[in-house]
């Protein structure tokens, strides 16, 4: 069944129990990172936050501009040092971004991905400012917007947006998010909360059509940043509440973000985009973003993705985006 007021080509098809493909190992030698395979990865700018404690995206995140050469690498905004052995050791992106650009090119994928740690700083980004229509994983905007309009107001969400929340997120209903999506003014009531939460790039769908909006990695860590910021536009009740939604996804939709967790992961938190759209020859578009929470890191991921010729290969391709750079990162060498 379409959702009220989405027209049949932005339809995010249903489908029946999905599979969590393997994701696919992907580390490869320092020496790729000569040449044209880094064309896209950036190391991504993020400051650290002394009311946290933790590292977030700065306001122009990973992706803007290709990554300079490893001697010019830049965090922080300032330029680094030669790197020696030890640094590697301790930040593994180049080797990361190296791996990312392999194995992506080799796939012939147009991908992109941001993986930030909010307790080390580690993060990398490939192609993270690159435009993409979100498909569902919006639902995570619009739930956030709906609990920040909730709190400027002074009011509680009604029992029915409760339900349509849950159905919204954990099942990814698409009745429930074009009525919400109706509740919280459409594109312009979206675009008007995202400024709140510093979203510089993404454009809400037109005319209804939620599952349109653009938006790139790099916002979507940005998104996902707000969510888990104290000092947030979001009160800690409505931080809990959507990221309790996000943690409670059904089953069949827990693919993605959560095959780059460990058995020593705490939480993982998921939301997850499908789409087959008519204006790319029925090609499938395949998005991820999520949050890992393990003993020593806390990590937020974004992963979008188009082109595939179906879900499960679009899938496969995003569990080894995610797991190539999370895993990176996680055990440099």
């Amino acid at each position: 069944m379409l959702p009220r007021s989405l027209p049949a080509q932005h339809r995010v098809m249903a489908r029946g129990t999905r599979r969590t493909g393997t994701a696919l190992a992907a580390a490869t030698s320092a020496v790729l990172l000569v040449g044209g395979l880094l064309a896209g990865c950036a190391v991504v700018d993020r400051h650290h936050d002394p009311s946290t404690g933790l590292f977030v995206p700065g306001a122009d995140s990973a992706g803007a501009s290709p990554a300079p050469s490893p001697s010019q690498s830049t965090l922080d905004g300032e330029a680094s040092p030669e790197p020696s052995a030890s640094d590697a050791a301790v930040d593994p992106s180049a080797t990361v971004f190296a791996a990312l650009a392999s194995s992506l090119a080799a796939q012939g994928s147009h991908i992109g991905v941001e993986v930030l740690d909010r307790v080390t700083g580690a993060a990398v980004g490939y192609q993270a400012s690159q435009s993409f229509h979100t498909a569902s994983v919006v639902k995570v905007d619009i739930l956030a917007t709906l609990l920040w309009r909730g709190q400027r107001s002074g009011r509680q969400l009604t029992d029915d947006q409760r339900d349509e929340a849950e159905a919204m997120i954990t099942e990814s209903d698409n009745d429930a998010a074009s009525d919400l999506w109706d509740a919280i003014g459409g594109g312009p009531g979206l675009a008007e909360a995202n400024r709140a939460f510093g979203l510089t790039q993404t454009t809400p769908g037109p005319d209804g059509a939620w599952g349109s909006t653009a938006t790139t990695p790099a916002d979507q860590i940005r998104l996902l940043s707000m969510l888990t910021d104290e000092s947030g536009p979001l009160s800690a009740d409505s931080r809990a509440y959507e990221l309790g939604l996000l943690a409670d996804v059904e089953s069949d939709q827990r693919w993605g973000v959560p095959a780059a967790a460990t058995d020593a992961a705490t939480a993982v938190y998921v939301k997850n985009g499908w789409l087959s759209a008519p204006s790319d020859n029925g090609l499938w578009i395949v998005n991820s973003i999520g949050r890992i929470v393990e003993p020593g890191h806390d990590w937020l991921v974004a992963v979008l993705s188009d082109h595939h010729d179906d879900e499960d290969p679009g899938i496969a391709v995003v569990q080894n985006a995610a797991t190539t750079a999370i895993g990176g990162l996680r055990s440099p060498s």
